[in-house]
């Protein structure tokens, strides 16, 4: 990996929520650089008291993957210094143009090595040691998205820009996430989706597992996964009076608070 090009995102980095440009020659071309990138940039943020806490699953609908010609979804990492104890903490820090996306969070209780070939999906559930709402911040702060490409976009995190997380939800192995019902409110205005509609929870984090095996990484106990957005993307305008992120049967999210 060259470290020229690792200084540079790193640099990128530090300069949110504007993007001050990558050359082309410092520039992942394929995705399978892309996560080699990401991942010696997660080892060096580690190294510099920034741990990487897990991961986010990103572009989990069709519509997702086909508006930026992907076949499957993406993952990047989400940190520590991105987690915020409230929406409106969260939304307090620098950003260009954010959304936020509803989504479920599973928490895991042991490792889940993605290689192993008897992964089933209820083995995938036993690695889960909790599920909650969750709410993701992403912000376009690249002007043109298809101007950085895909690669360049997955090295960076893939516009993540922060999180939160609600209280741990004890029913969530006797419901149907897979098409469970998810709204987001934002003074008034409320966008819902339905889980049918993307990678539910379980097959989102399955993919994960597998993704990350196939370049030599897993998943650990204690990792969060973000299992891609239910609800949203939606466009937020900052100040605003009240949002509200909702998951049929789990604890609502509101802010302030």
């Amino acid at each position: 990996m060259q470290e020229r090009a690792i200084q540079a995102f790193l640099d990128a980095r530090a300069q949110r929520p504007r993007w001050p440009g990558i050359p082309a020659d410092l520039s992942p071309a394929t995705l399978d650089e892309a996560y080699a990138l990401q991942q010696a940039l997660h080892l060096r943020l580690g190294a510099q008291g920034i741990p990487r806490l897990g991961y986010k699953v990103g572009s989990t609908s069709p519509a997702g993957q086909h508006l930026f010609g992907l076949a499957e979804p993406v993952y990047a990492g989400i940190f520590a210094d991105g987690r915020a104890p409230s929406l409106a903490a969260a939304l307090a820090q620098g950003l260009a143009q954010p959304s936020l996306e509803c989504e479920i969070a599973l928490v895991l209780r042991s490792d889940l090595d993605g290689a192993d070939p008897d992964l089933t999906a209820g083995r995938i559930a036993d690695a889960v040691g909790c599920c909650h709402i969750a709410c993701e911040i992403i912000d376009n702060r690249y002007g043109d998205p298809r101007a950085v490409g895909v690669p360049g976009l997955i090295a960076d995190d893939f516009f993540h820009a922060g999180f939160i997380i609600g209280a741990a939800y004890p029913g969530w192995r006797d419901q149907d996430l897979a098409h469970v019902e998810a709204s987001i409110e934002i003074d008034g205005v409320r966008t819902t989706g339905n889980a049918g509609d993307v990678l539910s929870a379980g097959a989102s984090l399955h993919w994960l597992a597998r993704k990350l095996a196939s370049v030599g990484a897993r998943l650990h106990a204690g990792d969060i996964v973000l299992t891609g957005a239910i609800a949203g993307p939606v466009r937020i305008a900052l100040p605003v009076r009240a949002v509200a992120l909702q998951i049929a049967g789990f604890a609502p999210r509101a802010q302030p608070g």
